[in-house]
């Protein structure tokens, strides 16, 4: 088998002798395959551009320097420059070993889509309980990588990571938006989580490099605040994912929960504390009591109520036990049909109901996340709202390309799979206008966009009029439907036209679905049957502001609607 083809990227800022060092060391690596290195500068001024090109290597060697935009988006412009098969992310104060990218070919041989190496300390970093404790944290997490079956988003360190250029590109490499404007912290986890979704991710214990940690005290903390806002913003996007993130953090400790978050909620005292550990840490770290375990710990405890400071500023852990569910049907303007067009969205309309929700605050969730919550097993953001789409009109597919896939939010879209003609049969008998479904294939191509495809039934009929026996064949036999399509058995199912009563639960639970959906202007809610979670249904006649009044509190618009706004 021929040696893979890599492009090592190095991303720095504000580091030109450390990443000369780093640059050097690459210099070393001893490797039989194509290979090369590209430096990305993220707006240095110090002069690193002008060493770098002095360094002279024995392969092919680009650097490129561009404004600062953060870690994410100069990891991401370092492969737009790769010319080769494998992206291999390696940090700016990393001393690797010659044989490292060796290291990673074996796994890649061996079918690995992406492989993250080892990263203990190096021995030149500076003395002291900072250094003291990445090296601790290091051969900790370095122990668990190995004897874990299956790593976890926080077991991947863009530190030292290489992965296939197809499997980058399908996940849409980092999401620059955790380290834009001077930001730090969980690119890098979420980019695993969208890795280890869908591609095999392995260890390799013996591709090591060295971690040379010259991070200063007061930088450590600044760092602190900016976790703090990283982590809110990870945990809004992957709710199911907090409570290890936040426990990764204390959160468990009985010092967090009394000390750390409420010292953290006092105006100015985390700035001031910080400034005042960042101080001592400083001139402690150049004495004989650079390892004095009281040192360390005032500084821990000032790093820790910068962090929950930067949590509670940023809107605070996901503890909400309730989620907005929207219900939507076409994707298009069919307002010269008497029945469609009251249940027809354009896409310009949905567009800008989306665009409406992301200001107001709201967290798109998944059918997962939900799920979970109503299980009791996460909580979720403060306001979390989850996008079904029933029926699966083909102008769906186009709606969730170009605006919801762009911005990563994963909706459910219920199929109805028992009809011939693929269309709307249940609609033309009633004399409406006759529209396409999709079928298999689209279905599958609108799984590949990241959509969840539910059950919607085998042909729409009203569920509480059927026998035992076609509630069997619409519940279950739907679910066999679209298993038989090469897609997952899907956990969800929406009842037709929302009817349903206690027979249609039990054969929605019997068939082996997580969850029903019905139709109700109200928070779907933990403690609540989960056969019949509640969806709010989006209108044609739902202007902006109806939108917001629907949204922001569902019942009381139900009842303002019916009483006084009626179209």
């Amino acid at each position: 088998m021929s040696n893979p083809s890599f492009t090592m990227i190095v991303s720095t800022y504000q580091r030109r002798d450390m990443v000369c060092e780093t640059v050097q060391a690459i210099g070393r690596i001893e490797y039989d395959g194509p290979f090369e290195l590209v430096v990305i500068i993220d707006g240095s001024n110090d002069g690193t551009e002008d060493a770098l090109k002095q360094i002279e290597l024995p392969f092919p060697y680009r650097v490129v320097w561009q404004p600062n935009g953060g870690l994410g988006h100069a990891r991401n412009r370092g492969a737009q420059e790769a010319r080769h098969e494998i992206l291999f992310f390696l940090d700016d104060d990393m001393i690797c070993r010659p044989d490292i990218v060796e290291q990673h070919a074996k796994k890649y041989r061996e079918g690995a889509d992406a492989v993250l190496g080892e990263i203990p300390l190096e021995d030149n970093s500076p003395p002291g309980f900072l250094s003291e404790g990445i090296a601790i944290w290091a051969a900790d997490s370095a122990r668990q990588s190995r004897e874990m079956d299956q790593l976890t988003p926080f077991h991947v360190f863009g530190g030292q990571l290489s992965v296939r250029r197809s499997a980058y590109e399908a996940i849409g490499g980092f999401d620059a938006r955790f380290t834009e404007n001077g930001n730090y912290g969980q690119e890098d986890a979420d980019f695993g989580v969208k890795l280890l979704e869908r591609f095999k991710v392995v260890h390799a214990p013996d591709a090591v490099s060295l971690h040379r940690y010259i991070v200063t005290p007061r930088e450590n903390l600044r760092r602190a605040f900016k976790s703090g806002r990283a982590d809110v913003m990870f945990a809004r996007r992957h709710p199911s994912l907090a409570p290890t993130l936040f426990g990764l953090n204390n959160i468990h400790r009985r010092v967090t929960r009394y000390v750390y978050k409420p010292l953290g909620a006092v105006p100015l005292f985390p700035k001031v504390f910080a400034a005042f550990a960042g101080w001592f840490a400083d001139r402690a770290l150049k004495t004989r009591w650079r390892s004095n375990k009281w040192v360390a710990r005032v500084f821990y405890a000032a790093q820790q109520v910068a962090y929950w400071s930067a949590v509670r500023r940023h809107g605070g852990m996901p503890n909400a036990r309730k989620a907005l569910v929207l219900c939507y049907h076409a994707m298009a303007d069919h307002s010269f049909d008497g029945l469609l067009g009251n249940y027809s969205i354009p896409p310009d309309v949905f567009a800008a109901q989306i665009a409406s929700l992301k200001r107001r605050g709201f967290t798109f969730i998944t059918a997962d996340d939900l799920l979970l919550c109503l299980k009791g097993l996460i909580r979720l953001p403060k306001k979390a709202v989850l996008l079904t789409f029933d029926d699966c009109y083909t102008d769906l597919t186009e709606v969730v390309r170009t605006v919801l896939a762009p911005q990563r939010i994963r909706p459910v879209a219920f199929a109805v799979t028992g009809l011939p003609s693929w269309t709307n049969e249940w609609d033309q008998k009633v004399g409406a206008v006759r529209l396409q479904l999709l079928d298999p294939e689209g279905l599958r191509a609108l799984h590949a966009l990241g959509v969840d495809i539910g059950a919607h039934s085998r042909t729409h009929r009203m569920m509480p009029d059927l026998s035992d026996r076609d509630l069997a064949s619409e519940t279950l036999g739907c679910a066999d439907d679209i298993e038989a399509m090469g897609l997952p058995r899907p956990k969800y199912f929406c009842y037709p036209f929302g009817g349903r009563d206690q027979r249609c639960f039990e054969a929605v639970e019997k068939a082996g679905y997580a969850l029903g959906f019905g139709l109700a202007d109200k928070h779907a809610r933990r403690g609540k049957n989960m056969m019949d979670v509640a969806r709010i249904e989006m209108l044609t006649c739902d202007s902006p502001w109806r939108f917001w009044l629907k949204t922001a509190i569902p019942r009381p618009a139900t009842y303002l609607r019916s009483r006084f706004f009626q179209p």
